[in-house]
């Protein structure tokens, strides 16, 4: 029984670093795009949330803490969020999602 406790743990662990992750994000976008924010609706951030969970499953940590949130423009903002409605509705596979988003980011990489 306790391993079973134990795994739920650490998946509940898993979740909050992944959920932590993606919120520090949305605040680094956020603060960045200041005004320009207020156009993007609750909706609209629900779906930018979902990819950004996506590629936080999908990216090492060291490939994830490279990306530059900050440089990201309201167009990349916005072409992220409908990636995030197409992947939700079936339009747009996974893989292709993170292809895509992978292009975006690339511009967006800090290298040390």
């Amino acid at each position: 029984m306790p391993d079973v406790k134990r795994d739920e743990v650490g998946r509940r662990v898993f979740q909050l670093k992944q959920q932590r992750s993606v919120e520090e994000a949305i605040a680094i976008i956020r603060s960045e795009q200041g005004r320009r924010w207020s156009d993007i609706s609750e909706e609209d951030l629900g779906s930018l949330r979902l990819i950004l969970e996506e590629l936080w499953l999908q990216t090492d940590r060291e490939t994830w803490k490279s990306y530059s949130f900050s440089r990201l423009t309201l167009n990349d903002i916005l072409s992220i969020i409908r990636m995030g409605y197409s992947m939700k509705n079936g339009t747009l596979p996974k893989k292709e999602a993170l292809n895509l988003l992978g292009e975006i980011f690339r511009h967006t990489t800090t290298h040390a």
